[in-house]
């Protein structure tokens, strides 16, 4: 912090401005607790410096500054400023999680696809370690389940169709393909027969507990963008 920031602009900073590289900003916001928490905050919809300083018991100047890096990196939205003179104050929100079905992603161009990928790794490295920081992963409820399996073009396509199967509560594609275990042993059957080199993918299933309790006030929670 200290140095100069970006022009506030409605919207997301754009990538030629933004203080951070591509692959640096959704790692970003976990490099300090009060960018941690208030990125957290923004998940839930719009505020401002003093209303998140007020949530996390931090002095507003300093949280001003944490939410201004936080823009410049390209990691949050500047909304826009309410109210009128002294009470004049810049209000954020969190970058909306793309909408990534297969239709919608065939039609992004490869930058576009990358972008998408941030955002929603962005997302889910926020709530994740700010769950396991306020030691809410010790539940019996929490699942943490992950896997490199090496697959086949047929099981990478499988375990695509597994995933959104568990999603949307396809019993049908579910019961067919059994499973991410099943998924990987069929495909190491089929390439011993075929010598198709696989790939090695990272399968992950996780459900924990929030790090923080629903915000009441405020505005709605950020919405997935839709098509």
């Amino acid at each position: 912090m200290g140095g100069k920031h970006a022009e506030l602009r409605p919207g997301r900073n754009p990538a030629k401005r933004r203080s951070r590289l591509p692959e640096e900003v959704p790692t970003y916001p976990a490099s300090h607790r009060v960018r941690l928490e208030a990125l957290i905050i923004l998940h839930e919809g719009q505020f401002s410096a003093a209303e998140i300083a007020r949530m996390i018991d931090e002095d507003v100047s300093m949280v001003t500054n944490h939410l201004r890096d936080l823009f410049d990196a390209g990691c949050i939205e500047f909304v826009g400023h309410q109210g009128e003179g002294n009470l004049r104050k810049a209000v954020y929100r969190a970058i909306a999680r793309p909408f990534t079905n297969p239709g919608e992603t065939k039609k992004m161009s490869l930058d576009e696809r990358q972008e998408a990928a941030g955002v929603h790794l962005q997302w889910i490295l926020a709530e994740a370690l700010g769950a396991y920081r306020k030691k809410k992963m010790v539940s019996d409820k929490t699942v943490v389940m992950s896997d490199e399996p090496c697959l086949d073009t047929e099981g990478i396509l499988e375990l695509h169709d597994f995933f959104i199967a568990c999603w949307i509560g396809d019993v049908e594609t579910l019961t067919r393909l059994e499973g991410v275990q099943q998924i990987a042993a069929r495909a190491m059957n089929r390439m011993v027969k075929s010598n198709e080199v696989g790939t090695t993918v990272v399968a992950s299933l996780m459900a924990f507990e929030r790090a923080r309790p629903s915000i009441s006030d405020g505005s709605s929670r950020v919405p997935i963008s839709k098509p």
